[in-house]
């Protein structure tokens, strides 16, 4: 096992110290310029699709009340909205007229990538018996004698923000996979047999370096479902199977950069446990805490995903950087 600073033990299925003891980047080391270049070959009829949804999709936080939509209003100069504000006011004779906005926003609320320090777990990588808040690589051990949060000291999730994923960029190989098309939007855990059956069927290739897409329809469905059908959003459309061990395997072993869906959480959101210990979400564990592979979720994937099908394709050149 690599030794590092931060960590005596690792995690089972883990690869920490991989790429270094000081790594912040996980599974994104697998997208470099190599893959980049190759990724190029797959742009040939020169169309761009957004993968975004509007900032305030889905229109009520029913998915996560704790997350809320944008809020959206003019800044202020002088306890002045800035919404059509004539310079003149400031300056005579200035013919100018400016709008300034400001949002406060929750960034998981619509189309987002999880950064690594969004889920950690209790885990005693120090190997003296206490299990503490621990991020990918060892980050965020506390050096607090106390195993209680409010005694944690998580500056070390700072070495796991989105900074630097963004630094990095992610511009590679997308691949679609419409989960959609094959199970439409009836809620199903997909477990690794199924993808397997998928990617044969359509005739899918993944790559070491390729960001995996998961189109299930859910983002499409935030978008047209009327307002008093949004609760159909918590039980409509595919999930991974968080809970298949061979899944978490073959994600290893595939070395992909990154995963991205357009549903709510890539794999269920659970709340209850069905073991005496353990994680509430196994496939966040295993990704971002084990691998430090990002999650994208709620993409707008249903027009791309369409397109592709289409035209009997299924990779893409991506461009996707994390504000």
């Amino acid at each position: 096992m690599p030794s590092s600073p931060r960590f005596q033990r690792r995690p089972d299925d883990s690869n920490w110290g991989d790429f270094g003891a000081d790594d912040q980047l996980g599974t994104l080391n697998h997208l470099q310029a190599e893959q980049r270049l190759a990724a190029v070959a797959e742009i040939r009829e020169g169309i761009s699709f957004s993968l975004s949804l509007p900032l305030d999709v889905p229109r009520a936080p029913v998915l996560n009340p704790r997350r809320k939509g944008p809020v959206i209003q003019p800044a202020q100069k002088n306890g002045v909205p800035v919404y059509r504000y004539p310079l003149e006011r400031d300056t005579p004779g200035a013919t100018d007229v400016i709008s300034d906005d400001s949002v406060t926003l929750s960034p998981q609320y619509s189309t987002q990538w999880d950064a690594l320090a969004h889920v950690g777990s209790m885990f005693d990588a120090r190997a003296d018996g206490q299990a503490v808040p621990t991020g990918y690589n060892g980050f965020c051990v506390s050096d607090a004698p106390s195993a209680s949060a409010d005694a944690q000291d998580f500056k070390g999730t700072e070495n796991l923000s989105i900074t630097p994923m963004a630094r990095h960029g992610i511009q590679g190989r997308g691949v679609m996979v419409n989960l959609r098309r094959h199970f439409g939007d009836a809620p199903r855990k997909v477990t690794l047999q199924d993808l397997l059956q998928i990617f044969e069927a359509d005739r899918i290739s993944v790559r070491p370096g390729d960001v995996l897409c998961l189109h299930t329809g859910l983002a499409d469905l935030a978008l047209t479902l009327a307002d008093g059908e949004l609760e159909q959003l918590k039980t409509s459309c595919c999930v991974l199977d968080g809970s298949d061990q061979e899944l978490l395997n073959w994600i290893t072993d595939s070395r992909i950069a990154a995963i991205a869906a357009d549903n709510h959480a890539v794999e269920r959101r659970n709340h209850t446990l069905e073991v005496e210990r353990g994680p509430l979400l196994p496939l966040h564990e295993h990704c971002l805490f084990k691998l430090g592979l990002p999650l994208g979720e709620l993409w707008h994937l249903t027009p791309l995903a369409t397109w592709l099908d289409q035209h009997q394709r299924h990779a893409f050149f991506l461009t996707a950087a994390p504000m």
